[in-house]
């Protein structure tokens, strides 16, 4: 896991480019705080800042190259099967320096050409420099764990980052992307359009994609991989036993893979169904390979004085079941507003609430423990229909279909369960049922609010929706949530529920073995009976990433929130500041409803970020890091 940096290019000074590129590494590096490296020569600059997790020597420095020093590598990510790989292409005759997966990726493409990718089983962003063809080959991993942005000049320039900020500099002025952030503050909506970013000119190279540049004729882009996820309804009787197997040993298999590592490997734990189900495996695996007693599996947890909020019950049903060393944290909204600028800094694009900031703490309590490595659930939820909306869209599709009864046997078993009533948000669920949402109208009068994404919608079925969660409308922002929050302090982030191996397994899965009988997620539930604890695998509350965010926007937040929109810089260009001026008014006469809130804050956030990236000052290096710099220096 690192920070990548480059640029190829014809007509550009070397000594342009090569400076150019240290900047770009100087303001990832807290991606890689392990080392550094470049390689230039005429037409390409690249450059890496490291995070060691695996083959923690030498050998696995970057930019690396191959024997006859053809092709060189800057590579972010982690390929989970390097072991398997390595040894079938021993078996072709090739040796290796060291044990570093980027030596195996490397190998891989010198045999397999771009065709690589189809056996790569992984997260990963990398770009590989042909010195004799004088092209640059680069792909993302197929559901775009791993970032990978690129800025280009027509045929002459390709400049390309693990981050956006990397690239502000080779922008001309620095503007907003206007659709997307119109989109941002009417829905909330983020990462939606695979390949752009909120800032114009900067662009997103999509998940299960690749691209060429040559000197001369530019780049040409492709997609690799795609997603299609199964619209049945029913399982056979017959075989309902044998998927629910199935999952279960692929899962198993998942998890260990995820847990290679030359460094310890911790497991972020939430309470919930997901992150309980990857400490428990985990924790099997490593008794299987008899490691517990020498590796205690450390678990990292966000929590709330609030009893609303605070999940330390269910964390100690698996710690306890486990015998998990378990680590909390317990964010504060005085904490929040130290940490904002620095903190947005790091995310780069806005933020919809302040739930995310909790994984943030989580990541930082973490790396003051030692851990550079962390399991997390993401990617559970939007595959087995976790999240409450799933219910309705599922109920739809049997109306649809004329399954009557079953519609209603489904509704009555959902909607009569307390729990699930109790932790539903109808204010979230809005966006998929509305054409606009009445809050917020107000910012684009006459006409002009901005239109919601057709896919947005409740969908014509549960595949269709899951297909969407997946590749546009939940999983890709969580996604960059993850990977900031992690990297901003150099934690290699993993998250086996997105392992394409098990999305495609799970992708052809009917319905109802994600939805039944009043119980979400219910093949991971019946797969792990027994491995997890009963309270766990039978809970059916849900509390996602939330925070006391109304209780610290009115106190240790109150400051940051009134200034940000009583003279906003940017929010101009983008919404009708006399309706946003009318929202404060109704927040400060005491409309404190959730609608209004998060709205504000999004407006908020906005002109958080917009500050810090758009305008002529491109953002700083961390400054918390140039002072750690400045320290070592003395």
């Amino acid at each position: 896991m690192c920070g990548i940096a480059g640029l190829v290019y014809e007509g550009v000074r070397r000594e342009a480019a090569m400076a150019a590129v240290r900047r770009m590494i100087a303001l990832q590096r807290h991606r890689g705080p392990d080392g550094e490296g470049f390689y230039d020569t005429a037409g390409a600059s690249l450059g890496h800042c490291r995070l060691a997790i695996i083959d923690l020597t030498d050998a696995g420095h970057q930019p690396m190259s191959g024997s006859n020093d053809r092709y060189w590598i800057t590579y972010n990510g982690e390929i989970y099967n390097y072991l398997e790989l390595a040894e079938e292409l021993r078996g072709l005759g090739y040796q290796f320096k060291g044990h570093s997966d980027t030596e195996v990726l490397l190998t891989a493409y010198r045999h397999w050409g771009k065709a690589c990718l189809e056996r790569l089983r992984g997260m990963f962003a990398f770009a590989i420099w042909d010195q004799k063809e004088r092209s640059l080959f680069a792909a993302r991993d197929r559901l775009g764990i791993k970032p990978f942005h690129y800025w280009a000049d027509g045929n002459l320039q390709l400049a390309f980052a693990s981050e956006l900020k990397a690239l502000l500099e080779f922008l001309p002025d620095r503007m907003v992307n206007t659709t997307l952030a119109r989109q941002f503050l009417a829905w909330n909506l983020l990462d939606h359009e695979p390949n752009q970013t909120m800032v114009s000119g900067i662009m997103r190279l999509s998940p299960g994609h690749a691209l060429i540049w040559r000197q001369g004729e530019g780049l040409q882009i492709w997609r690799y991989w795609e997603l299609h996820v199964n619209d049945d309804f029913q399982v056979a009787p017959e075989h309902r036993a044998r998927l629910i197997g199935g999952f279960r040993q692929l899962f198993e298999e998942t998890t260990s893979l995820h847990l290679r590592s030359d460094v310890p490997v911790g497991t972020c734990l939430s309470g919930g169904l997901d992150s309980s189900t990857i400490v428990c495996v985990a924790n099997l695996e490593l008794q299987r390979r008899r490691l517990q007693q020498q590796h205690t599996q450390h678990t990292f947890s966000a929590c709330f004085e609030d009893p609303r909020l605070d999940e330390r019950a269910y964390i100690e049903a698996v710690v306890e079941a486990t015998g998990c060393q378990s680590h909390y944290v317990f964010p504060s909204g005085e904490e929040f507003a130290k940490d904002l600028e620095r903190w947005v800094w790091h995310q780069e694009e806005p933020v919809g609430g302040s739930g995310v900031y909790a994984q943030y703490c989580v990541a930082r309590l973490a790396r003051e423990n030692g851990i550079k490595v962390l399991l997390d659930g993401q990617g559970s939820d939007e595959q087995l229909a976790g999240y409450r909306k799933f219910i309705l869209v599922y109920l739809r599709q049997l109306l649809n279909a004329r399954s009557y009864v079953t519609a209603v046997r489904e509704a009555v078993a959902f909607f009569c369960r307390p729990e699930i009533i109790r932790t539903s948000r109808f204010v979230d669920a809005r966006r998929y049922l509305y054409g606009s949402l009445p809050e917020s109208a107000v910012l684009w009068p006459e006409g002009s609010f901005p239109g919601r994404p057709n896919a947005l919608g409740v969908g014509v079925s549960l595949g269709s929706r899951i297909q969407a969660d997946l590749t546009r409308f939940s999983l890709p922002a969580l996604l960059r949530f993850e990977d900031r929050n992690m990297m901003a302090f150099g934690i290699e982030s993993r998250v086996p529920f997105v392992d394409h191996v098990l999305v495609e397994w799970v992708a052809k899965l009917p319905a109802s073995l994600r939805l039944s009988g009043g119980w979400t997620k219910l093949i991971l539930r019946e797969a792990f009976r027994g491995v997890l604890p009963e309270r766990i695998r039978t809970r059916r509350s849900k509390l996602g990433f939330l925070t006391p965010e109304p209780a610290w926007l009115a106190g240790p937040l109150s400051t940051w929130f009134r200034d940000t929109l009583s003279a906003p810089r940017y929010l101009g260009a983008v919404i009708d500041v006399r309706g946003l001026k009318s929202i404060l008014v109704r927040y400060y006469s005491g409309d404190r409803s959730l609608p209004v809130e998060n709205l504000l804050f999004r407006l908020a956030m906005y002109e958080s970020w917009a500050r810090q990236f758009l305008g002529t000052r491109p953002p700083s290096v961390d400054p918390v890091l140039s002072q750690e710099s400045m320290r070592d220096a003395r």
